[in-house]
């Protein structure tokens, strides 16, 4: 993957990506010739499941209450076959 794929896909300025490899918290680049560099597809798939992984159960509980409650509000709304039956 080039730059702009890489940053695009994680979300980084230019500045923080490299800040990041120089902490090695995110993969280093691959010399390409010509003076420019890529990065590996399959390095940078796992180091965004491993952030995902990292957000834990507190995470994944928030995840699943406001699923809940997009389930009750949704059970609580009027379906609108029944809305258009009662105006008749």
């Amino acid at each position: 993957m080039r730059l702009r794929e890489v940053l695009q896909l994680c979300g980084f300025s230019r500045a923080t990506l490299y800040r990041e490899i120089k902490l090695h918290t995110f993969p280093a680049p691959v010399k390409l010739p010509a003076r420019s560099v890529g990065w590996l597809q399959d390095d940078v798939t796992q180091w965004l499941n491993a952030r995902v992984a990292q957000r834990g159960p507190a995470y994944q509980a928030h995840a699943q209450i406001e699923h809940q409650d997009t389930k009750r509000e949704a059970a609580l709304r009027p379906g609108r076959r029944r809305a258009r039956d009662e105006v008749e």
